[in-house]
């Protein structure tokens, strides 16, 4: 098949580390089909500095360029509608070099559908979209017109988590044009490795329980809460890793910061943690605690979210309200100081390697995508 891929969120030299799980998924799917793939370019990034790979590409990846100004309100000047219109035209000249029309188009997110719309209407071609955002607050603020467009317009939506899919429907989405398949792992790149040497290789302190997070410095994520965490435990023997950026982390004394890496070299860093600890408020369906999973980590995640749906509780990890500091710490502090415990969330992990690969998971959407057909 001749799939047309729509997606803001795509790895490159600039920024290697941006949408890794959907780089992920194209190259396992290019083993089959003619994969293109249209991800705008913000025009400030061409100034980055390149790196010398994201990893292997197997697709065609089109990076038409746009301007992006935020979204902020300055005056009668509203930044975000510029964004949005420059990003939107982007696409759509871009579909006018296509060679050949696709036999499906594939967009990450919704959102990434609506510059579509009518070309996928004009030339009868059926959208697949998929879902994985982490609310639909923006989805809920477009018009009663838009959405009406993209409710008839969207052949089938695959959703990575059951909390996704209830959202959807509330919207006014059709059940029946909904699929559940979470997200997946690549059991080839993410496996448990030599711990002692991985922290040797980043620098670390072998002789301390390491704590790691990897995501966005925001509040929905929560590192601000590990270390409050772990600023109440006082606990000299605990150093803690933070791999991300856009935001700004409490001052302390037991913080190593990493920057955003390529997909590839985030194997080692997961293995040179103890324990991964996630206190996110909203997730769709979270690769890095599939990740974290694959190298048989033991896992404090949220209670009350779609991260139930990843992680069984006392079984592969450790559910807390994600909110509360002091359960926060001890769940870290039960993980540290009971070895027992912690190698059996290990155990566990081991027997599970391979039940969400990512092959499968692209063979399950390229037979959607067949029939939509």
């Amino acid at each position: 098949m001749n799939i047309l891929v729509i997606s803001s969120n795509y790895p490159s030299l600039q920024t290697p580390n941006y949408g890794a799980f959907v780089y992920n998924l194209m190259q396992e799917m290019a083993k089959e089909h003619q994969i293109t793939v249209i991800s705008p370019f913000k025009l400030h990034q061409l100034w980055k500095p390149k790196q010398d790979t994201y990893g292997n590409e197997s697709c065609q990846v089109n990076r038409p360029v746009f301007l992006s100004l935020s979204n902020k309100k300055l005056g009668v000047i509203d930044t975000g509608r510029i964004s949005h219109y420059s990003y939107k035209r982007a696409i759509q000249k871009e579909l006018k070099t296509l060679k050949q029309n696709p036999d499906v188009i594939y967009t990450h997110f919704i959102a990434n559908a609506i510059p579509i719309l009518d070309y996928a209407s004009e030339n009868n071609i059926p959208i697949v979209v998929a879902s994985g955002e982490s609310t639909y607050t923006s989805l809920e603020q477009r018009s009663d017109q838009m959405k009406q467009k993209l409710i008839e317009n969207i052949a089938h939506i695959i959703c990575v988590s059951r909390e996704n899919k209830e959202q959807l429907i509330k919207i006014g989405f059709k059940k029946d044009r909904i699929s559940v398949i979470p997200n997946a792992v690549d059991y080839s790149l993410f496996k448990p490795l030599d711990k002692k040497q991985c922290k040797i290789n980043l620098g670390l302190a072998t002789d301390k329980f390491t704590v790691g997070f990897i995501g966005h410095f925001i509040h929905r994520k929560g590192p601000n809460r590990i270390i409050e965490a772990i600023e109440k435990l006082n606990d000299k023997d605990i150093q803690l890793v933070c791999v991300g950026s856009r935001g700004e982390l409490k001052e302390n004394d037991f913080t190593t910061i990493l920057p955003p890496v390529p997909n590839m070299k985030l194997p080692e860093i997961y293995n040179a943690f103890d324990v991964f600890v996630l206190p996110t408020l909203h997730e769709g369906s979270c690769n890095v605690i599939e990740e974290a999973k694959a190298c048989c980590l033991p896992i404090i995640s949220s209670r009350g979210t779609s991260v139930e749906e990843q992680i069984e509780e006392d079984v592969t990890g450790i559910l807390v309200d994600p909110m509360d500091i002091d359960e926060i710490g001890s769940a870290i502090a039960m993980i540290k100081e009971d070895e027992r415990y912690r190698v059996k969330f290990t155990n566990t992990l081991k027997s599970l390697i391979g039940e969400n690969s990512l092959k499968n998971r692209a063979n399950k959407i390229s037979k959607i995508l067949k029939e939509i057909k």
